[in-house]
């Protein structure tokens, strides 16, 4: 009993130096890429919060419930507020078949 004691004290002490040494500061600094922001590419909020909440009137905004927009159409408004990858990445959750579904539910 007292071997198997040791081994798994020397098994913990090993898994927390594995630990300390991987979660190293230094290590961390240097597996990194940043890059410092220049300020010709930061965004302010103001002009953050315009480019959302049009993003958003764009992609909510039904004005026909008896006839709104399609999926195609929404995805077509939208594009220009999003990176290709972004947009791609709703494209394939389909979050832009969203108010087409809600419209239809909701139609009186």
């Amino acid at each position: 009993m007292a071997i198997i004691k040791k081994i798994l004290s020397l098994l913990f002490l090993f898994v927390l130096f594995i630990g300390a040494v991987a979660c190293n500061k230094d290590v961390i600094k240097e597996n990194s890429e940043e890059k410092p922001l220049k300020e010709e590419n930061m965004v302010k909020v103001e002009e953050a919060e315009i480019l959302f909440n049009n993003y958003s009137k764009e992609l909510y905004t039904i004005k026909d419930p008896s006839n709104p927009p399609t999926f195609d159409e929404i995805a077509e408004k939208i594009k220009l507020y999003l990176t290709e990858e972004q947009y791609n990445a709703e494209i394939a959750n389909r979050k832009f078949q969203i108010p087409e579904l809600v419209s239809k539910q909701t139609k009186v």
